[in-house]
């Protein structure tokens, strides 16, 4: 249990509790006090909405269950266990239980158990509460917008904007520098770029200047001595008579040539591994080169292997930091106006009246800063005694710099604090978590308070063969990495087993096919539901878990043609179905009368499904309609009166029932779609064209919702799946990348000498890095990068594996080394299971 003044960390393996330790340790604060209202002082953090919701539905039912004399059995060993380790009879606890579920009842807002974005925002709002502002979330599409507009006001800056995008087009790419931008302006809200951003923001536009000027002299000097050194060698050739076809693939004049044009782009002796042999062994021409011109060259042997090797020492001593300012080049004009960009940043937010989500950790970072603890979170009103932190794995830095501030403070009053992360669970690097927090957490001592790690290492969710199927693949996986921290991660992830029944875990390799390779997985899928019927399992025992939205909308629609009856989150968008195509297409005839484009696709729509009948052939109906005035448009198609209704919502249902459009096989995707009107009209109001540019906005996100009792396949992301389990687990596409492909970028410390005062600098990651580069700070960024990478990768991998109780069937593919699928073929192969023509391969008893 918890202990004053001490931090309690648990280090909880997948299937080991977590939820249970958390309820277990909030029950025990609770009932500890004799004040019903000691919940007010408790503050449980989790990572999502779902499950914030399900600690409080747990807490709420066992206090339930304990102010009710007549206990149900499955609640008397934790009830026995609080009597015990509080020392209270039975009828203290029952009396204290029926007051603090009165006192909540009560006062149910008091009672916080929340995500940690909703405890920061309401922390920001407590001194932003005379400001009329609202939180947007969706961060791309507010600097999207902020990018038009310093394309198109931005006067002072314009020439700039005009010289970067010659720039590009110079170096042969496109014109367009919105993207650009848009990647400068992300890295302002990104958490990651915080504190280097606030270096950056440091530096005065005229210094930025000198600095590019600076650079730009120092790469244009290496360019012209390489030339000089490529004009050199070819007067060397004409003088000694020697004609370049007479080298070797004329990989050596190519080499000179390319000096001598500017084209310096990586190291060239390294980047031509043909060529590196060559001159190791001196090899410089080919066997049927003419006589008189192998003399030449074996007599000028000496003089050509004096030129190579001068241009081999100067490159090799300069091209590092050559290619480092050419890097830093293709972001520095952008970086120079970064103060424009963060001014028009802020008149954007202030004009819409908004915070982004995004921001709000950094916003309350600064004002911590500012105006330090207690006095910041007083004027909310908080006076926690008492914290418990979930998921702790995905906490950003600036998350936990947020909230240490906190914990600290009640550890030094007596107070307590409990964590619980895993550290092959962190999958939300991209929002900043990063498990080395948490890993920094157990391993290092603080001064301010004592600490008690536990490790949990029993998993009570899954039965024995998926779990001894996972210790080995794992601990197998873990020689992969370089890094020490995250290979020990996965080196001691071995788990105790708690449920014995053996059940089956199965691997599938699928033959490499580009053409079809969904189509292929599907059928597998298909066929193996089908056999869990026979097996009596239902259709809500089985869980699809896929890596992307994309994936999940392909296998929803399939099984959905099929029958069967399909719940998730992510991929039955709404967008996809044909009603709300219709319904759309309505909306755009309206919104843009003369656009006879949205006619023809809204009339070949209707005609296609029989929607509309008429006499003549499809195409004379169409020319005959297109282009016809609007009102007599919308008779032809029996809607006189669709302009006089003012209301959206009424317009949608009158198209629903014009056509006909609901039946039993759409109710939840019309219902879904107009619950959407419903919602955007209190956001945009009645304006049919705010309505379909705030659809554009949202529509790869609005997916039809069922209820969790129905009988239903689910569907989801392996993101989505943390923290819940299913009796059956099918991982269909268990294929994705090792190595992130993502093209991402780091900020690196540099020589502030070097660089006019600069101490950091934006730099895109690049595999050639390593092989380039000889700055080890640079190299180690690198490998970092792929460590942290493949990390999260098969981090993805874990979770997804580790969600099912009884059933585990891995479809992957084979022949791609390249994926997280290597990784199950070398535990194979460990297991001397492996062979090349056998692509089955089954754990425990079906």
């Amino acid at each position: 249990m918890l202990v004053p003044s001490t931090l309690k960390i648990y280090n909880a393996s997948a299937g080991s509790g977590k939820t249970f330790f958390l309820v277990k340790n909030y029950l025990y604060l609770l009932l500890k006090s004799p004040h019903p209202e000691e919940f007010k002082r408790i503050l449980a953090i989790t990572f999502t909405n779902k499950a914030s919701e399900e600690i409080k539905k747990r807490i709420l039912q066992c206090i339930k269950e304990f102010s009710n004399q007549k206990i149900r059995n499955e609640y008397h060993f934790l009830f026995d266990h609080l009597t015990k380790n509080l020392k209270l009879t039975k009828d203290q606890l029952f009396e204290r239980s029926k007051n603090i579920l009165y006192a909540i009842l009560d006062d149910f807002s008091s009672f916080s158990i929340s995500t940690i974005d909703k405890f920061t925002y309401r922390t920001i709002r407590s001194f932003l509460y005379k400001k009329n502002i609202n939180l947007e979330m969706d961060t791309k599409k507010f600097l999207w917008e902020l990018v038009d507009k310093l394309l198109t006001n931005s006067e002072k800056w314009s020439h700039l904007l005009v010289q970067f995008s010659l720039e590009k087009l110079k170096e042969g790419k496109n014109w367009d520098i919105s993207k650009e931008i848009f990647k400068i302006a992300l890295l302002i809200v990104e958490e990651n770029s915080f504190f280097p951003m606030k270096k950056i923001k440091m530096q005065s536009f005229d210094n930025w200047i000198i600095l590019k000027n600076t650079l730009l002299n120092r790469t244009q000097e290496f360019e012209k001595m390489c030339q000089k050194q490529g004009d050199k060698f070819f007067e060397f050739l004409k003088k000694n008579s020697i004609q370049k076809h007479s080298f070797l693939y004329l990989d050596l004049p190519k080499l000179f040539q390319k000096l001598r044009m500017g084209d310096i782009f990586l190291n060239p002796f390294i980047n031509n591994k043909r060529l590196e042999k060559n001159i190791q062994i001196e090899a410089f021409y080919k066997k049927n080169t003419d006589v008189n011109q192998k003399n030449l060259i074996e007599k000028n042997k000496e003089e050509i292997l004096f030129y190579i090797k001068k241009l081999n020492f100067y490159i090799k001593k300069v091209i590092s930091s050559y290619l480092l300012d050419k890097f830093f080049l293709k972001n520095l004009s952008l970086l120079s106006i970064i103060h424009e960009i963060e001014k028009e940043y802020k008149s954007l937010k202030k004009e819409k009246k908004i915070l982004l989500n995004a921001e709000l950790n950094q916003i309350l970072y600064e004002r911590i800063l500012q105006d330090p603890f207690p006095h910041i979170y007083e004027k909310k009103g908080i006076q926690y005694k008492h914290y418990l932190i979930d998921e702790f794995q995905d906490i950003s830095i600036l998350q936990w710099e947020n909230l240490r501030i906190l914990v600290e403070n009640a550890l030094s009053e007596n107070g307590s604090a409990m964590i619980v992360g895993d550290p092959k669970q962190s999958i939300y690097g991209w929002r900043g978590g990063d498990a080395k927090t948490f890993l920094h957490l157990i391993h290092y001592s603080s001064k301010h308070y004592h600490k008690e790690v536990v490790s949990i290492e029993t998993n009570f969710r899954s039965f024995e063969e998926i779990v001894k199927f996972n210790n080995s693949l794992y601990q197998s996986a873990s020689k992969f990495f370089h890094d020490p921290i995250y290979q020990d991660i996965y080196k001691k992830s071995k788990q105790k087993i708690f449920k014995k029944p053996r059940r089956i875990c199965r691997i599938k390799f699928l033959l490499h096919r580009k053409k079809n390779y969904q189509q292929y997985v599907y059928n597998q899928i298909k066929e193996k539901i089908q056999k869990l019927f026979i097996q009596k399992y239902k259709l809500s025992d089985i869980a699809i878990l896929v890596r992307s939205n994309e994936e999940g909308s392909f296998l929803s629609e399939k099984l959905t043609v099929d029958g069967f009856i399909v719940n998730t989150s992510v991929s039955l968008l709404i967008k996809n179905h044909l009603e709300i195509e219709i319904i759309i297409q309505f909306f755009y005839v309206i919104f843009k009368p003369y656009c006879s484009q949205k006619r023809a696709t809204l009339i070949l729509l209707l005609l296609k499904n029989k929607l509309i009948r008429t006499q003549k052939k499809d195409h004379d109906f169409l020319i005959e309609t297109v282009f016809l005035p609007l009102n007599l448009f919308l008779k032809r198609l029996d809607f006189n009166n669709l302009l006089d209704n003012p209301s959206l919502y009424n317009r949608a249902e009158d198209i629903i029932s014009g056509f006909g459009l609901l039946n039993q096989y759409n109710t939840a995707s019309i219902y879904s779609f107009l619950d959407f009107v419903h919602r955007s009209m209190k956001i945009v109001g009645n304006s049919i064209g705010d309505f379909l540019e705030y659809w554009e906005s949202k529509k790869e996100k609005e997916s039809i919702t069922f209820s969790e009792k129905i009988d239903a396949i689910r569907i989801m992301t392996i993101h989505k799946s943390k923290g819940l389990q299913f009796p059956v687990v099918i991982l269909p596409f268990a294929d994705w990348n090792a190595v992130s492909k993502r093209k991402e970028g780091a900020w690196i410390d540099i020589s502030p000498h070097l660089y006019h005062g600069l101490e950091t600098l934006y730099l895109d990651i690049e595999p050639y890095l390593k092989k380039h580069i000889e700055d080890s700070s640079l190299i180690k960024i690198y490998e970092d990068y792929l460590s942290k990478t493949r990390f999260d990768n098969l981090n993805l991998l874990y979770v997804a594996t580790t969600r099912p109780v009884e059933h585990l069937i891995i479809f992957s593919r084979h022949g791609n080394d390249k994926s997280v699928s290597f990784y199950l073929k070398n535990f194979l192969h460990e297991k001397k299971l492996w062979n090349e023509n056998i692509f089955q391969y089954s754990f425990g008893i079906e």
